[in-house]
C-alpha cells in the first residue's frame, strides 16, 4: 500500500472541515500512514464480505430524531 502525501490528507482534513497546516500536516500524514500499516496487518478474510455502514452526518441525525419526535 503506497503512503498518503501530504496533499492528500490536507484534502482529506478538508472534507472533514479541518484545515491542516504545518507543522500539524506532516505529524497527522505520519500518524495515518502509521495506522495504515498497522491495520493491514489486521485484516480478517472475512471482512471483505461485510457491507460498509451508511455514514451519518451528526446533523442528519438531529434532523431524523426531530422527525420520528415530530
Amino acid at each position: 500500500m503506497t503512503d498518503l502525501t501530504k496533499e492528500e490528507v490536507r484534502s482529506l482534513g478538508k472534507a472533514a472541515g479541518i484545515e491542516l497546516q504545518e507543522p500539524h500536516l506532516t505529524e497527522v500524514t505520519y500518524n495515518i500512514n502509521a495506522l495504515r500499516e498497522l491495520l493491514d496487518q489486521v485484516q480478517p478474510e472475512e471482512l471483505e464480505t461485510i457491507e460498509p455502514l451508511p455514514i451519518i452526518h451528526p446533523y442528519d441525525l438531529e434532523e431524523m430524531l426531530e422527525q420520528d419526535n415530530g
